[in-house]
């Protein structure tokens, strides 16, 4: 055969490989970014599941401290089933571009609504639970945040936001939520934008996201071979499944 030929389908070849492995191990599987009408669907299915069992009545009214259920569902990374806090970050790999995503299944915490106000909010999530869409990155990242000596990160909230529109079996609204978000023992002000509904069996919904520079935490973000580079910034996410 034609030395030409062989070579040709020598970098076909190699082509091909190269394209398999990027397939199976770098492609970019990253889930959905948090939204509350898939987190509402993934509810339905859990109460489907765990025999329909519901939350207390709201028919008073939606005031009242509604705390993070970890009971519901059972936190999963592809179908994000009840409630997690996490981030996504953009990576540039030596063999194209993916989303790295990083989610906690530990949370706890709640919010406290009087009058039609939100009044106050405490969100813990534990840090070395964090599983990722690609289970090498996982050991980096909890390096990367310090989790052995910083196990928890949290968001709290001292009140001022009008949620009076939520109502029982009404529709999401959309919330700009100001607080102090403590990652890796630093604490800084983050506006989150959130979304949230209040079922009408008694479960109330909260999906929200904000932006992030990762030196403002004190977090450099971790390096391999393969990585080019990691973008600066980030998004940190959560869901929350609530219940009063």
């Amino acid at each position: 055969m034609n030395k030409k030929y062989l070579i040709g389908g020598g970098v076909v070849g190699v082509a091909v490989v190269v394209l398999a492995v990027w397939f199976f191990f770098f492609k970019d599987d990253a889930p959905d970014a948090v939204d509350v009408g898939d987190a509402n669907e993934q509810l339905d299915a859990d109460l489907a599941e765990d025999g329909g069992d519901a939350g207390p009545a709201v028919a008073d009214g939606i005031d009242g401290v509604w705390v993070v259920d970890d009971e519901i569902g059972s936190f999963d990374f592809d179908t994000a089933s009840g409630s997690f806090a996490g981030f996504r970050v953009a990576e540039e790999l030596t063999i194209g571009s993916v989303t790295a995503v990083g989610r906690s299944g530990g949370v706890t915490g709640s919010v406290t609504i009087d009058g039609g106000q939100l009044t106050g909010a405490d969100v813990t999530v534990d840090m070395n639970s964090i599983v990722s869409n690609d289970p090498r990155r996982e050991s980096a990242i909890r390096r990367a945040i310090g989790a052995a000596e910083f196990p928890t990160a949290t968001f709290t909230f001292d009140g001022g936001v009008d949620v009076s529109g939520l109502e029982a079996g009404g529709a999401a609204h959309t919330f700009e939520v100001e607080g102090d978000l403590t990652v890796a023992g630093v604490t800084n002000p983050v506006t989150f934008s959130i979304d949230a509904n209040v079922r009408d069996d008694g479960f109330g919904v909260i999906v929200g996201s904000t932006e992030i520079v990762w030196e403002d935490f004190g977090v450099t973000p971790p390096s391999a071979s393969i990585v080019v580079s990691i973008a600066d910034e980030g998004t940190v996410e959560f869901q929350l499944i609530v219940a009063r």
